[in-house]
């Protein structure tokens, strides 16, 4: 039986691509365009960056006074890591006046909400109470970039973003793994419909197995599930460094050393199902914090993720 390699009508089938082409440059490049054209109306250097920025002059140096802060704690929480280098040239960042600015020139997939990408961070300033967390989580996959040579599994990489983003920054300095409930992914822990039974909450879709989690392999797809995962990555790398008074800490840190990968996770860690029940019982807690009266100051804007 022969097979037809062409249509009918072949004209129809290159308009129809010409169409989708048409289509996909307007996407892409139209914000590239703007970025391109993007002018910063201020820009301060501070020790350790420089910020290129349309908000204004006094929103400008906030940022950076959290990013020093964030430079000086990221510093000393990685102080015994070799790769980690504490001299750099000065980092750059983009920092836009509001979200609509950043949307208009980000080519980026629709729901990040800040992206690095060598050798700028991009975020938005954000009008809320914590005005700088979308910006601290991109800036530490710039430290891991370029201010060190950690290459960690996916896992490892948005966890330690997220971990120092979620956390108290006040008096000019960082509470690590203290909580700030107004932080992505915290705001969505309390949708999660958690039964108790860790495997019905797999079946649900509701808890990604650990093995998925560290592996990066076997787990929902990302593109539908990439709240689920962020709580996932910050839940593990949080509970590595806090549950029961430190218990794992030390070898937490041994773990980001060797990159994160399974066998390191499980010769420093322990055996994944036992940690799974761990992690499991304590993202509970976390949950019921949460939904506890104290955390109830926090505010309800509930934009997606940074990537």
């Amino acid at each position: 039986m022969a097979i037809r390699i062409m249509p009918k009508q072949p004209k129809r089938l290159f308009v129809l691509v010409s169409i989708l082409a048409v289509v996909l440059a307007i996407q892409w490049g139209y914000p590239a365009v703007n970025e391109l054209l993007w002018r910063p109306s201020t820009t301060i250097a501070t020790d350790h960056y420089v910020i290129y920025s349309t908000a204004t002059p006094e929103q400008t140096r906030n940022i950076g006074h959290v990013l020093e802060a964030l430079h000086s704690t990221y510093a000393r929480f990685f102080a015994s890591f070799s790769q980690v280098s504490r001299e750099h040239p000065k980092l750059k960042l983009k920092l836009f006046k509001n979200r609509e600015e950043f949307r208009k020139c980000s080519s980026v997939v629709a729901w990040a909400e800040g992206y690095y990408e060598r050798p700028f961070c991009r975020a938005y300033y954000n009008n809320g109470s914590n005005s700088a967390f979308w910006m601290v989580h991109e800036a530490v996959h710039q430290l891991n970039a370029e201010a060190s040579s950690l290459r960690l599994a996916k896992w490892a990489e948005e966890g330690v973003a997220t971990y120092f983003s979620t956390s108290v920054y006040a008096q000019g300095a960082f509470r690590l793994g203290d909580l700030d409930w107004n932080t992505y992914p915290l705001w969505w822990i309390e949708g999660m419909r958690l039964s108790g039974d860790i495997n019905k909450d797999i079946a649900d879709t509701q808890i990604i197995p650990l093995r998925a989690v560290v592996t990066n392999r076997g787990g929902p797809v990302l593109d539908w599930h990439f709240n689920l995962y962020y709580i996932h990555w910050w839940s593990l790398t949080h509970f590595l460094f806090h549950y029961e008074n430190g218990k794992y800490r030390s070898n937490a840190l041994q773990v980001l050393r060797e990159g994160g990968t399974l066998k390191s996770f499980e010769k420093h860690i322990g055996p994944i199902a036992k940690v799974q029940t761990e992690w499991y019982r304590y993202l509970q807690e976390l949950q019921r914090q949460l939904n506890s009266p104290l955390p109830r100051n926090r505010e309800t804007n509930k934009t997606s993720s940074s990537r």
